[in-house]
């Protein structure tokens, strides 16, 4: 789940510029095909867990929550099989962004990155998208950009 530890890699400068990334890779050739063989149920579950598992450091936070992005705009379009937990989930992932919102402010996207925020910038503003587009709700109030 995490990116660095990712089978497909994404160049950093990506990230920030809001287009599909390593994680958006992992859903389509490898968790979706996946589904099809060992089942919707039990690939979402691994899924699910493994967003939830991510969360205990600053990059696991933002690559859980830029996996669960892809994994509802796939949703949306109507090209996943799978539909994500979206009470208790985003609440658990809201509660890790608060909880790792001082690393996710230093968090470099980009080697040498100085760029104060830009992790915690493009990690809330897909928060801040999946609030408005997909009616996802937090549990918390989501703090100003």
């Amino acid at each position: 789940m995490r990116g660095e530890a990712c089978v497909f890699r994404t160049p950093s400068e990506i990230n920030d510029d809001m287009r599909p990334t390593d994680h958006a890779e992992l859903l389509e050739r490898t968790l979706y095909p996946l589904s099809r063989t060992e089942g919707v149920d039990f690939v979402q579950r691994e899924l699910e867990n493994a967003l939830q598992a991510a969360c205990n450091d600053p990059v696991g936070v933002f690559c859980a929550i830029q996996c669960f992005y892809m994994a509802q705009m796939d949703e949306q379009s109507g090209s996943s099989p799978f539909h994500l937990n979206c009470d208790r989930l985003p609440k658990r992932l809201a509660s890790a962004f608060l909880k790792e919102s001082a690393g996710l402010h230093a968090l470099a996207l980009r080697p040498h990155d100085h760029l104060y925020d830009r992790s915690y910038r493009v990690t809330l503003s897909r928060m801040r998208m999946l609030a408005k587009d997909c009616s996802i709700d937090w549990g918390v109030a989501l703090p100003p950009l």
